[in-house]
C-alpha cells in the first residue's frame, strides 16, 4: 500500500519538505515539522490514507478493520488494537523541546499514557549539529528537579551527542532527550503521541505547555537509563550483509521493531519476504516498483506498507535506490536464540 503522508505544522519546523516537493507551505500556518508516513492513531488527522494498492482511497484504519490478519500476520496489534508502528520524517530547523515519553511504570498506572520508544535515523545534519540523549550519570533526580523548578539551566545536566548523516539513535521510553536544530531524521516508533515537555527553549507558547510533574515521574536517572545498552549506531561502521545486487545494514533492533537500510547496487528485483509480519519501507532515493493487479511506484520520500500477506511478491529497485525497512517483530522471536 502506498501511503498518503500527513503534514504536521510545528513551531520548530523548516523548509525541507517543500524542497522535497512533499508539501507546500501555507501562508499564516506554522512550518511543517513532521510528515506522518504511517499512522493509525485515534483522533482527527491521525490515520494514514492509502493512495495506491487494494485499499486505495480508504484509510489504514479501514484496512486494519477488514483485513487485520492479512496485514499483521503473526504480529500483534498495539494495545489500542491498531497498527503497531508510527513512522515519520522530522525536519528540525530549530531545537525540539527537551522531553520524555511515558516510562513503563507510569504507563501502567495511567491509562491514557502509552509507551513511546523511538529511533531516529539521521538523513542530514548541518555541521556541529547535536542531540541531547539522557541525563549525565552523576546527576540525581533531586538535583535535576531542583534546577528545573527554579528555572535553572538543565542543559549542562544532559548528555550532548554530536550527530551526522547515517547515525541511528535509539530512545527508549523514559529517556530524556531532544533533537537539535539543523537535523532531518526518519523516525520509527511505537504508536503513541504522548510526550511530556521538560524545557521548550523559552518559547513561551501557550499551545506548547510544559509537563514537569509527569516528566519527573517518568525520567530515568543514573544506571536506570541503560545508555550503554542503547549505543548510537553509525551506519558506515556497521558491517553490512552484501550481495552483488543489494547491501543491507542492520541499524537498530528493539523489542518493538527492527530497522534496516537496503541499498540497490544495480537495477534488480528484491523478493518480498515478510516471515508473516508487516514492514514499512521508507524510500530515500531511487524508485521502487511493484506490479500485479494493483501496481505501485514509489519515489524518494514516499513510504509503503508491506502487509504480512505480501509474501512472494517482488519489488523492482532501480540502481542507487536506498530505503529504510522497519519490521514489526514476530512474537516468536523471543524464543529463537
Amino acid at each position: 500500500m502506498l501511503l498518503r503522508p500527513l503534514a504536521k505544522g510545528r513551531a520548530w519546523g523548516g523548509s525541507t519538505f517543500a524542497s522535497w516537493g512533499k508539501f507546500s507551505p501555507q501562508p499564516g500556518q506554522p512550518p511543517i515539522g513532521e510528515s506522518w508516513e504511517l499512522a493509525d492513531l485515534p483522533g482527527e488527522d491521525a490515520c494514514s490514507g492509502i493512495e495506491a494498492g487494494p485499499f486505495a482511497g480508504r484509510s489504514l484504519r479501514e484496512a486494519m478493520q477488514e483485513r487485520e490478519r492479512a496485514i499483521l500476520g503473526r504480529a500483534h496489534a498495539s494495545p489500542l488494537g491498531r497498527f503497531p508502528l508510527l513512522v515519520k520524517f522530522l525536519d528540525a530547523a530549530e531545537n525540539l523541546s527537551v522531553q520524555v515519553h511515558p516510562s513503563p511504570a507510569f504507563a501502567q498506572t495511567n491509562a491514557d499514557a502509552h509507551l513511546k520508544t523511538e529511533s531516529w535515523f539521521v538523513l542530514s545534519a548541518r555541521p556541529g549539529a547535536r542531540i541531547w540523549r539522557g541525563v549525565k550519570p552523576h546527576v540525581t533526580r533531586e538535583a535535576f528537579e531542583r534546577c528545573l523548578r527554579s528555572g535553572g539551566d538543565i542543559l549542562p545536566m544532559l548528555v550532548e551527542v554530536p550527530v551526522q548523516a547515517g547515525d541511528c539513535i535509539d530512545l527508549p521510553s523514559g529517556l530524556c532527550h531532544a533533537l537539535g536544530a539543523g537535523i532531518t531524521v526518519a523516525e520509527i516508533q511505537t504508536p503513541s503521541d504522548t510526550t511530556f515537555r521538560v524545557f521548550d527553549w523559552n518559547r513561551n507558547d501557550p499551545g506548547r505547555p510544559l509537563h514537569l510533574d509527569q516528566a519527573l515521574a517518568c525520567i530515568a536517572f543514573g544506571a536506570g537509563q541503560e545508555l550503554d545498552r542503547w549505543p548510537v549506531a553509525h551506519a558506515d561502521q556497521v558491517p553490512p550483509v552484501q550481495t552483488r545486487q543489494f547491501r543491507t545494514t542492520l541499524l537498530s533492533r528493539t523489542p518493538f521493531y527492527r530497522i534496516e537500510r537496503i541499498e540497490a547496487m544495480e537495477d534488480a528485483d528484491l523478493p518480498v519476504v515478510t516471515h508473516q509480519r508487516p514492514a514499512c519501507w521508507m524510500v530515500l532515493s531511487g524508485q521502487v516498483r511493484l506490479g500485479g493487479p494493483h501496481p505501485i511506484t514509489a519515489g524518494p520520500w514516499r513510504s509503503l506498507l508491506v502487509p504480512a500477506a505480501a509474501e512472494g511478491l517482488a519489488a523492482h529497485l532501480t540502481a542507487g535506490t536506498c530505503l529504510l525497512r522497519a519490521l514489526v517483530p514476530d512474537p516468536m522471536d523471543r524464543w529463537i536464540a
